[in-house]
């Protein structure tokens, strides 16, 4: 007589450990929270999945707990060469600590908790299937497509709740020497957990952030292992968090539903579940309709997006904490100095209706931090960027890194701070000017002068001006004497006398006069401490041409 233990053997004849044997390699930890960051390596790093890893690293690292990554590769079909390289580097340039994980030299692996990729970690998820199937909790099912399908649509005519559970199961209820036979005769198969199969019963459970959830309990009898051997999601979580000793899992809402289905399986292995907690799904407002963020339609879906873009890491990671919790933002803004380090997150109190990516607040976040930091720190920070992504600038910042420096800092941290860098991006419009062979390339988009400075007056202008200029006055001295040399040529020193009449212009216009020909642009920061950075020789040249 054929039994369930010999049905076992024969699938797995290699498998000899139990999972008590398997405990015993995987001793339980001392830290009382140990998360985990578990993305899939199919292409770009995913905002979401930075998203959630940045809450399960920030819960556990607030607690001196565990916060490791593994790599879920089981998708073969799927996976991207370079995927995992780009994970770890992103995880790494955003300063999110990994304890564990493939991250060692040439992608080996630091912890004592390993495999930390699931492809490779197959032996594991057979000691627990092969448990199922000798307790009687799992099975092989040999139904193809067209029978699933076929199923389905009978379910759907006669209005029953559509499924692979009961006698819709073709294989639920075979013998085991029917089994055997057809293992022999097949051996391509998938593995089924066996679920109770009554479609009213419902189970209560808690997640951290959304309290008690009531829903319709698991009745299908779900696929755990592949036809390639591989395991699905489903069992995978269950071996990988029961042996690497997650205490809490934090994911995305979409896998709501499935907690029925694990905390099932949890209890066929009379295991211990883990705390969830459920994060809302990352949207974007579009034709003033909610959505979720398109891997395919939105560019701030990759992660990569926001450094080519010239975000700097800790403005995304402070826009993503004013997501995570609404109060975050006036915190920072009490506290400018305080380090996003030293923030807590509450799961208790994350927001779990939606989460909407905002491109203004972005922005508006990131130049706040770019607004606080230091000119040192700004010009670091921006060089790095422009190497990787604008080389050209970057050689243009190594000329002369004071010069540089003096250039970005004007009327920074001051009364007037006009708070100009709201990306990297910013560096280079607010940079080119400085340097004399970027403006001639500037010179074809150069704006017109006003209509009312024709060329002989330009000229008179420019002879006396060039002849008084002085850069060691103040600022307001400065626009006193421009006032006083404009006014000899014909430009009223206020409203008030331009008005009266008999002028060509107000002392405005020779001043965007000197900003267009010393800058090439309408708009640049505070006109004389750009001429006094440029220094009097060169703004004289400038001014001559």
């Amino acid at each position: 007589m054929t039994t369930r233990t010999d049905i076992a053997n024969m699938i797995f004849p290699n498998v000899t450990e139990t999972i008590a044997d398997l405990q015993s390699k995987y001793p339980a930890r001392s830290e009382s929270v140990v998360t985990r960051v578990a993305p899939s390596p199919t292409g770009f790093m995913h905002l979401g999945n930075f998203y959630s890893g940045l809450i399960a690293n920030k819960f556990a690292t607030q607690d001196n707990g565990i916060f490791f990554i593994r790599i879920e590769d089981t998708d073969q079909k799927r996976l991207t060469e370079w995927a995992v390289d780009l994970i770890l580097k992103i995880f790494g340039q955003y300063d999110l600590k990994i304890s564990e994980g493939p991250i060692g030299q040439n992608g080996s692996d630091i912890g004592n908790y390993g495999p930390y990729t699931q492809s490779q970690r197959k032996d594991l998820y057979e000691v627990f299937v092969k448990h199922l199937i000798q307790q009687g909790l799992a099975y092989p099912c040999w139904m193809s497509e067209s029978e699933i399908e076929s199923t389905r649509e009978q379910q759907m005519k006669l209005k029953i709740t559509p499924g692979i559970y009961g006698n819709y199961s073709l294989w639920r209820n075979k013998t085991p020497e029917e089994i055997a036979s057809k293992i022999q005769e097949n051996p391509n198969f998938v593995i089924r957990f066996r679920s109770h199969w009554d479609i009213t019963k419902r189970v209560v459970f808690e997640d951290m952030s959304r309290g008690k959830v009531s829903m319709i309990d698991n009745y299908n009898d779900i696929v755990v292992i592949k036809s390639d051997g591989l395991p699905t999601y489903h069992l995978a979580h269950i071996a990988d968090d029961t042996l690497m000793r997650t205490t809490h899992v934090i994911r995305g809402e979409e896998w709501l539903t499935s907690v029925p289905l694990h905390l099932q399986l949890f209890g066929a292995f009379d295991l211990p579940a883990p705390k969830y907690c459920h994060i809302a799904p990352l949207l974007k407002t579009e034709d003033g309709n909610k959505r979720k963020l398109s891997k395919r339609k939105d560019p701030e879906a990759n992660m990569e997006y926001f450094a080519q873009s010239g975000f700097a890491r800790q403005g995304v990671i402070e826009y993503l904490l004013t997501i995570i919790d609404s109060s975050f933002e006036d915190r920072q803004k009490s506290n400018p100095d305080k380090n996003y380090h030293d923030y807590k997150i509450n799961l208790e109190k994350l927001n779990t209706s939606w989460a909407l990516v905002d491109p203004i607040k972005l922005q508006s976040v990131n130049n706040n931090y770019l607004s606080r930091i230091s000119t040192e720190d700004l010009y670091n920070q921006s060089l790095e960027w422009a190497q990787e992504y604008r080389p050209s600038l970057a050689e243009i910042m190594l000329r002369d890194p004071e010069y540089t420096k003096a250039a970005l800092g004007i009327e920074r941290h001051t009364e007037k701070d006009p708070k100009r860098f709201t990306t990297y991006q910013d560096i280079e419009t607010q940079l080119m000017f400085f340097f004399d062979d970027q403006r001639e390339n500037l010179q074809a988009t150069k704006p017109a002068l006003p209509e009312n400075l024709t060329s002989e007056i330009v000229s008179k202008f420019v002879a006396e001006y060039t002849q008084n200029i002085n850069l060691t006055m103040t600022p307001e001295d400065w626009f006193a004497q421009l006032k006083e040399i404009g006014k000899k040529h014909g430009f009223a020193t206020n409203n008030a006398e331009f008005k009266e009449g008999g002028y060509i212009g107000k002392t405005g216009d020779l001043a965007m006069f000197l900003r267009i020909q010393l800058c090439c642009a309408s708009r640049t920061p505070d006109l004389y401490s750009v001429m006094k950075i440029l220094g009097k020789e060169r703004v004289i040249t400038r001014l001559n041409k």
